[in-house]
């Protein structure tokens, strides 16, 4: 499979932010949908278009909080 370079960026900075991606499928679009081995069963939907510091500390926190089993 083909996965675009912005995903595999924001594949790289999970990763050193300790999570452990195990799956990666495109959806519609630009859109992929990515498991971590911390939380699997809640699999997460993200955008190739945006790749901005922001966002990625955003989606971090989030995952910290979902991989302690924090619901929202």
């Amino acid at each position: 499979m083909n996965i675009p370079r912005a995903i595999r960026e924001q594949v790289k900075e999970y990763e050193k932010a300790g999570f452990h991606v195990t799956q990666v499928e495109p959806r519609s679009g630009a859109h992929f949908k990515i498991w971590f081995a911390e939380f699997p069963e809640r699999p997460q939907i993200v955008t190739k278009n945006v790749l901005e510091w922001r966002s990625l500390k955003n989606n971090i926190a989030r995952y910290r909080r979902l991989a302690r089993g924090e619901n929202e």
